[in-house]
């Protein structure tokens, strides 16, 4: 968008009269051209009349220019009367003077200058005119064989007077109302035409702010945006965005006016502006913000002798503040303040943006993370099972092939081995397609699935695993069931490699609008703190996991565990009945 606004300028009634003027002027300059150039007889030169005549047409080809770009209005009217005075006496010259046909142009000519200009700033014209006549009247006198008729001069010389005089008169008690009704209105206009142009600049400063919020994920760019639309609205000396950091400290985020230097200053809230527009999420207008034990902390604001502040708020979230000072006193106003109120919202939208987008990531983070631990841990599972006892039965059955020949009995003993292997294997594949995706849990539920899932642990790993079901019963939607499987299944998968555990009790219950599922363990158990604190070292977040599905879902897992009395993982979540 342009930066400046084009507004149609209404035309005055005065500048319509001055185009009717003009236009009477050339009706009548061509109305006399054609009378000299028919009527010959009027002039002994009739060439110097013609050559005036197209001059004075000429300016007034100027005048029409001039009154259309709207150049020197009010001298303008004024040299055309006073080329209309010249012209008319030119003529008379030419014409006979006193004794010319032509004489009532003149009287025309003053009645126009008293009506248009008025009493006082027509009667020099007037004079002029009158002079100019009186001028005329003395070279008749001087020509041999003339004769001028004084009465006749003196009548036309009082015309000149009592129409310049009482038409100046009649123009002042008639126009005085419509000139003060005309200043009112300009300054009405120029008010209204003040309104659009901040009116413009305001869309255009949120238009342009849309447009950037659509086009950028970057929450910088938009502040930076909003300190150059506020430089083109509010005209400020200093303009800093400040967001929170740290308890009780705030960082500049984007600044304008001030050093490169002191965008690293951190402002530490204590009990100034900030903290109370903060508190209060309520902009304020500033007075001398050197005074104040926050502001004063940057630099460029010790200066400035008025200012704004508005909070970036969303919510019961503080995100920050804007401030703007200037060296001027009382630089700003209530209507400016609201104005950088709105623009305060584009930065609270921008940083609110920017956060999902961080959160969207680091969920995205996450997803390929446990898709990686995912594979590891079947990757893992794979290599330590099946793939080992495929291995070993490929062994087998090589050593068979030999003692077929060698020893048959020892043979078919060895065939029975294979078989229990081979059983195994087909029992540990079953397994393992089964925690991957059961079935089960999509046809009949959670509770026939742990249910047979309790049945597949093997009794030689030495651990108990006890289940509980009384407490619920019925289907749940299939996405919080396969949650609560998954999470389980982690839980005992962990008790099962870490805890030591000798028995592990798995539960579930319904409590009023919840469901409750526990798995415990007798194991070693651990500090939770303590793990918590070393997953960048560790590298598995298999705790946090658990608790980030739980959260999907609406629900939430809590991790109890003390060293040496077990571990207990309790998952919450809301009961939706399945449509």
């Amino acid at each position: 968008m342009d930066d400046e606004v084009s507004v149609p300028v209404v035309q005055e009634p005065s500048g319509r009269a001055d185009w009717v003027l003009t236009g009477t002027r050339v009706l009548l300059a061509l109305g006399l051209l054609a009378l000299f150039w028919f009527v010959r007889g009027l002039s002994p030169w009739p060439a110097l009349p013609l050559l005036v005549l197209l001059v004075y047409l000429l300016l007034v080809g100027f005048e029409a220019l001039f009154l259309w770009r709207r150049w020197g209005l009010r001298a303008l009217v004024q040299i055309s009367f006073a080329l209309d005075v010249a012209l008319d006496l030119a003529l008379l010259f030419f014409t006979g003077a006193t004794r010319s046909p032509l004489l009532p142009l003149l009287l025309f000519t003053v009645t126009a200058i008293s009506l248009r200009l008025g009493l006082a700033a027509g009667l020099g014209l007037n004079l002029a005119t009158l002079l100019g006549y009186g001028l005329l009247v003395m070279r008749d006198q001087l020509q041999p064989g003339s004769r001028v008729d004084p009465l006749q001069v003196s009548l036309f010389a009082g015309a000149i007077l009592t129409i310049g005089v009482f038409g100046g008169l009649i123009a002042e008690q008639v126009g005085r109302p419509a000139t003060e009704q005309l200043r009112n209105l300009a300054l009405q206009l120029e008010d209204l035409r003040s309104r659009f142009l901040r009116a413009a600049k305001r869309a255009r400063a949120f238009y342009e702010m849309s447009h950037t919020l659509s086009v950028s994920l970057s929450y910088q760019k938009v502040l930076e945006g909003i300190l150059q639309e506020c430089r083109r609205l509010l005209d400020f000396s200093v303009g800093i965005v400040l967001l929170t950091g740290g308890k009780d400290e705030l960082s500049i985020a984007a600044s304008s006016g001030m050093r490169v230097a002191d965008n690293d200053t951190r402002v530490y809230l204590v009990g100034g502006t900030l903290s109370n527009c903060l508190a209060t999420a309520e902009p304020a207008l500033l007075e001398h913000l050197g005074r104040d034990v926050e502001l004063r902390q940057v630099m460029a604001l010790q200066r400035c002798r008025s200012g704004m502040c508005v909070p970036l708020r969303a919510g019961l979230r503080n995100y920050g503040a804007i401030v703007l000072g200037s060296i001027n006193e009382q630089a700003y106003s209530r209507a400016d303040l609201e104005q950088l109120v709105a623009l305060a919202h584009f930065a609270t939208i921008a940083i609110q943006n920017a956060q999902l987008y961080q959160d969207l990531r680091e969920e995205r983070d996450k997803i390929v993370r446990a898709e990686e631990n995912v594979r590891k841990e079947l990757s893992r599972d794979l290599h330590d099972g099946p793939a080992q006892a495929l291995a070993a039965i490929t062994m087998n059955v090589e050593y068979i092939r030999r003692l077929l020949a060698e020893d048959p009995e020892k043979a078919l003993e060895e065939l029975d081995n294979l078989e229990k292997l081979a059983r195994k294997t087909s029992w540990d594949v079953r397994t393992l397609l089964f925690e991957l995706r059961p079935v089960i849990l999509e046809t009949q539920g959670l509770v026939p699935t742990l249910e047979q899932y309790v049945q597949r642990f093997p009794a030689s790993e030495g651990v108990q695993v006890h289940l509980d079901t009384s407490g619920f019963s019925g289907r749940l939607d299939p996405k919080i069931e396969a949650t609560v499987f998954t999470i389980m299944q982690e839980a005992v998968n962990n008790a099962r490699k870490h805890a030591r555990a000798k028995n592990i009790w798995l539960r579930l219950a319904r409590q009023g609008e919840n469901l409750v599922a526990w798995v415990q363990d007798d194991g070693v158990g651990f500090n939770v703190e303590e793990v918590r604190a070393n997953y960048e070292k560790r590298g598995s977040f298999g705790l946090l996991n658990m608790e980030e599905r739980a959260r999907l879902i609406g629900g939430r897992t809590e991790i109890r565990s003390i060293p040496g009395k077990g571990t207990a993982v309790i998952i919450t979540v809301p009961v939706q009945a399945k449509d």
